[in-house]
């Protein structure tokens, strides 16, 4: 039986961006400075007395066989199933060098594979067993997520994005009685930016459109479709009650003060 106080400490999720801890131009390639950065700032946001759930992207490492066997469109050929296999491996490799980061910075952060929790229907998500992650987050350990091969009972397989898992598992930790507080995401750039490069506050529902030229044309452009992208989908999050933060990853202080609470610059993603 679950501890209702465990259910009422507020939970964070934290999204580090693929692009922010790899290289994406260059195959395989660890952006090792970042990822320091980013692994002192959630240990210092573990103090905050929330609970953290983290996810990063796959970056410059499952990406690559992910594009070379189109694993996202299911199997469609017999080279499909060595596909599955590359990008599960590339994706957990990526994994276990962010775990290791953390676990050399004292931060009991434990891996947990969406391709083993995660089933999915025609590209649909079809179930999602959360009992490991709800068991780490009464034991006060950190749930370390990532994009990642998801095995699809339709098409055979399909890839799923650290933005649509994270998605899905604080609207279900919500839907559970979990105080879900906010999803923080952490690029390479002030929040978003307009056409002269400011830093946009706030976007809303009904604020969105104002801005929509402007996010089509900005920097931060990822494999996941790009800074839309990660608005549109922070944006239905928001409008189901869990707003949304997109900040610098890299800026010193700045996850670690979102997560308590403290104002940073970045841009509020709210309904």
């Amino acid at each position: 039986m679950k501890s209702n106080l465990i259910e009422q400490k507020p939970i964070v999720f934290v999204k580090i961006g693929g692009s922010l801890i790899t290289d994406k131009i260059k195959p395989f390639t660890l952006k090792e400075h970042a990822l320091e950065v980013i692994c002192e700032e959630i240990k210092t946001a573990m103090k905050s007395g929330k609970r953290l759930i983290v996810g990063h992207g796959a970056g410059s490492f499952a990406h690559v066989p992910a594009k070379k066997y189109q694993t996202h469109k299911g199997i469609i050929n017999e080279e499909s199933y060595r596909g599955m296999a590359e990008v599960a491996d590339m994706a957990a490799q990526l994994n276990r060098i962010v775990i290791k980061k953390l676990l050399e910075m004292r931060v009991n952060a434990v891996s947990v594979s969406p391709l083993s929790t995660i089933i999915a229907e025609n590209h649909i998500m079809k179930s999602f067993c959360t009992d490991s992650i709800e068991e780490l987050l009464r034991l006060g350990l950190l749930p370390v997520l990532y994009g990642d091969q998801i095995l699809d009972t339709k098409i055979g397989c399909t890839v799923y994005s650290t933005e649509k898992i994270l998605g899905h598992l604080a609207i279900k930790l919500k839907m559970k009685g979990y105080l879900v507080e906010r999803i923080i995401h952490c690029g390479q750039t002030n929040g978003v930016y307009d056409r002269d490069g400011n830093t946009i506050p706030l976007i809303t529902g009904s604020t969105i459109e104002l801005f929509r030229g402007a996010l089509g044309a900005s920097g931060g452009v990822d494999v996941t479709g790009g800074m839309i992208h990660k608005v549109e989908e922070t944006l239905a999050l928001a409008q189901q009650g869990i707003p949304g933060l997109i900040i610098d990853g890299i800026e010193h202080g700045s996850l670690s003060k979102a997560v308590m609470g403290d104002p940073v610059v970045g841009t509020r993603i709210e309904a």
